[in-house]
């Protein structure tokens, strides 16, 4: 038979797993509400590049299995008033302990580019990185992708510099 604080401790790592399986946008992983949007490109060079670290928002569930998990155990670790009590005290540790557990799973490293477009402007963007991702150097041409969410700066050394007229619909 499983205890309560057994039952509460096995959600809390269920739900800080979940939590380590989140997800970010890259180069090459997009978020499902960017699929058949627009992404308005433009070409540029990079002038900068440089390593940055990324700090994650709190979603706040691993704090809550935290404290759900600690005032279990507190619970369970005394009697009458004193289990009142340890069900506070662990809950709060249990809190402050799953978000500083959160904070660490989702801080990483990204890269930090500056790239002057073809209008002549000066653009800096923060990307994640993942490991399928190209890090691009100084001097690399580049598509920035810009939609109202996460730019994007890829690669384009393999899209031509020059293409012929699309061919269009003409009306009569």
């Amino acid at each position: 038979m499983m205890t309560k604080n057994r039952a509460s401790a096995i959600l809390a790592v269920f739900m800080l797993i979940s939590i380590c399986a989140c997800q970010y946008p890259t180069q090459t992983r997009y978020n499902y509400s960017e699929v058949g949007q627009i992404q308005v490109v433009q070409f540029g060079t990079v002038i900068a590049v440089r390593d940055i670290d990324i700090y994650g928002e709190n979603s706040g569930a691993a704090a809550l299995a935290g404290a759900a998990g600690g005032a279990a155990i507190g619970v369970g670790a005394g009697n009458g008033f004193n289990s009142v009590a340890g069900g506070v005290a662990g809950a709060t540790a249990g809190a402050v302990l799953g978000s500083e557990v959160e904070q660490a799973i989702r801080r990483r490293g990204g890269v930090e580019y500056t790239v002057v477009l073809q209008n002549g402007k000066t653009i800096t963007v923060a990307q994640n990185v993942s490991e399928k991702d190209i890090i691009l150097a100084i001097n690399d041409r580049v598509m920035v992708q810009i939609n109202g969410q996460y730019q994007r700066v890829l690669p384009a050394k393999d899209i031509p510099e020059e293409i012929e007229k699309p061919k269009g619909i003409e009306l009569k």
